[in-house]
């Protein structure tokens, strides 16, 4: 009698302490496809797109910004960029800022600012990383600025 009164407590031992890891469990796996919308919505934050096609996509967040506050910041920086109609390739460079770190810059405008992190995502060294974002954005952004209407001389509307 005291043996199976022994192994009914021993039971309900086992099943206490396996509650709650079952349910550590589920919320688990419940909280995985939010993780998974989360990475994705974080991805689509720092994406640079212009006539809906991303031409840069920033990952993480530097300086206090967010990777949606960086990738709005590049964004409204190409807003000004992209309406010279005089925009050429070699307009677009990569400068050194200090050794950890560079800045693409076009027409003397900052654009973006390549930090140690991006670069180490990367695998790549800042400025070597800013120079291939670079080669990228010589064949991307002369084809996507404003153009001025030949029959007037104006950007078209």
């Amino acid at each position: 009698m005291l043996n199976a009164k022994f192994t009914r407590i021993v039971k309900r031992a086992r099943i206490c302490a396996l509650y709650p890891m079952a349910l550590f469990g589920i919320g688990l796996m419940a909280a995985l496809p939010s993780a998974r919308a989360q990475d994705d919505n974080d991805r689509r934050a720092g994406e640079v797109a212009v006539g809906g096609k991303t031409i840069l996509t920033i990952r993480v967040p530097c300086e206090g910004m967010s990777t949606r506050e960086r990738a709005e910041a590049v964004s409204s920086r190409l807003v000004t960029i992209l309406a010279d109609p005089d925009l050429r390739a070699a307009d677009i460079v990569a400068v050194p800022l200090g050794r950890s770190a560079a800045k693409i810059l076009v027409k003397n405008q900052l654009l973006v600012t390549v930090d140690a992190q991006t670069a180490r995502i990367n695998q790549a060294k800042p400025l070597a990383l800013a120079w291939i974002w670079v080669d990228h954005l010589r064949q991307v952004l002369p084809r996507v600025n404003v153009k001025p209407n030949p029959n007037i001389g104006e950007p078209p509307q």
